[in-house]
């Protein structure tokens, strides 16, 4: 098979998935805006961030530990790639029980913090209670699909996320516009549908011809700190978008109210298909990067870096176009009030903008921990966290009011960008010091 035909048998299936996976989470906002309105909008869009960590740290471990697999596997270390198996399942195990404790009993202040009050805040407690009680499906359920692509199975996740889109969107109209259960309801299919949807992946990862001794799943120190050293920037790529919803949400409802954390909700639901496409196809080409890395294929890793830029980015493109073509159409699928129509109108090309940058920041971080390459990575992961977020989305409302909040979103990737140029020129100029010393002597 040519490289190219097996970049595609990868990539394809996971943007299909990413892309299902990014429908099903606006299913929620969907149904619940019909039944509920405005306020049941906003009070999944204020819960999510908590919802998002349960999902960020079961992708984070899983990908850790498909990263160190395939890099393993390259290298012929069979019986390496067992124990990184066998650690990641550990791992979300221990992480499941923990989240469970930690939104059940801290959920309420966190919402408190985030803005919640009154009908949102019941609404939004409802709906992550039932997901933090379900904490078990949903780390597994996010962690069982890396695994399942790097042991050449893209296909079958990408079929099993279909199962679990189709059961959500069945029981979400089932328990939220039939039964009248509301948010609670919503969540309460999203973890059924996830059960659905991972039993099969269980079945098939523990298939006798995969299965790894039971020593493998003792946790060993080197193996957990290799995984949990790669899985930090996939961990916090998971996790960012809720961040910003968390941050957006504050200055939208400061410079304009309900109204405008309405239309945010909205806006996050279509910029999240539009994320987990892209991130799909990064997803879907790190088992090959990560494995002719393993096996020192230079050539190899160069033409699949530059196929993922080209996908990614191209993709990135068409959905913004997208996007801003249906502005008008948008909307109404939602049922949100007129004067949260109108506020959409120029909040959507104004976010939409930030997609084909953050295209090339994703495939970049991305690119970085598939060559375990985890600092870089997370430096540029972090920071849009903890530093260039925060700053723009402080500063630009003061002077541009509530369209400062939308194009915040756009400048943050902007800047990722330029540092993401900076971090691929820097690597390529000290990878060619490592390969050939004598230039430099």
């Amino acid at each position: 098979m040519s490289m190219k035909k097996n970049f595609l048998k990868y990539v394809i299936p996971s943007m299909i998935a990413s892309l299902v996976t990014g429908i099903y989470t606006s299913i929620d906002g969907l149904f619940v805006g019909r039944s509920v309105g405005d306020a049941g909008i906003a009070s999944i869009s204020i819960a999510w961030p908590l919802a998002a960590i349960i999902l960020a740290i079961g992708t984070g471990i899983g990908m850790g530990g498909a990263v160190n697999m395939s890099n393993h596997m390259g290298a012929e270390e069979k019986r390496e790639a067992g124990k990184a198996l066998g650690n990641t399942f550990t791992l979300m195990l221990i992480a499941s029980a923990v989240l469970t404790v930690f939104i059940l009993i801290c959920a309420k202040p966190i919402l408190r913090f985030l803005g919640a009050e009154g009908q949102v805040l019941e609404f939004a407690y409802g709906y992550v209670r039932v997901l933090g009680m379900g904490s078990v499906l949903q780390v597994l359920g996010a962690g069982v699909t890396p695994l399942l692509r790097n042991q050449n199975k893209a296909w079958i996740a990408m079929v099993l996320m279909m199962t679990n889109f189709v059961m959500d969107t069945v029981l979400s109209g089932v328990f939220v516009l039939v039964l009248g259960y509301g948010v609670t309801g919503a969540a309460l299919a999203t973890l059924i549908g996830q059960f659905i949807a991972l039993v099969p992946s269980l079945f098939i990862l523990f298939k006798k011809e995969n299965r790894v001794p039971i020593s493998n799943y003792y946790l060993k120190r080197k193996t957990v700190q290799n995984i949990l050293k790669i899985a930090a920037s996939p961990f916090a790529l998971s996790l960012l978008p809720a961040l910003t919803i968390a941050m957006i949400n504050w200055r939208a409802f400061a410079y304009g109210g309900t109204v405008a954390l309405a239309a945010y909700a909205v806006v996050s639901y279509m910029l999240s298909v539009g994320q987990l496409l892209l991130q799909g196809v990064c997803d879907g080409s790190q088992p090959l990067i990560s494995f002719y890395h393993g096996a020192n294929n230079a050539h190899s890793v160069k033409q699949l870096k530059r196929w993922t830029y080209y996908t990614s980015i191209t993709t990135g493109i068409v959905i913004t176009i997208g996007i801003i073509a249906l502005r008008n159409v948008i909307p109404t699928w939602f049922n949100v009030s007129a004067e949260t129509a109108g506020v959409l109108l120029f909040a959507f090309p104004l976010c939409a903008l930030s997609l084909p940058f953050y295209a090339f920041s994703r495939s970049t971080s991305a690119y970085f921990y598939a060559i375990k390459k985890a600092r870089r990575a997370s430096i540029m992961v972090y920071c849009e966290a903890l530093i260039v977020l925060p700053i723009c989305i402080f500063i630009l409302p003061m002077f541009l009011k509530l369209n400062g909040v939308w194009t915040a979103l756009t400048v943050v990737q902007v800047i990722l960008s330029l540092g993401a140029i900076v971090f691929l020129k820097w690597h390529k100029s000290w990878t060619h010091f490592l390969s050939h010393p004598t230039e430099n002597v």
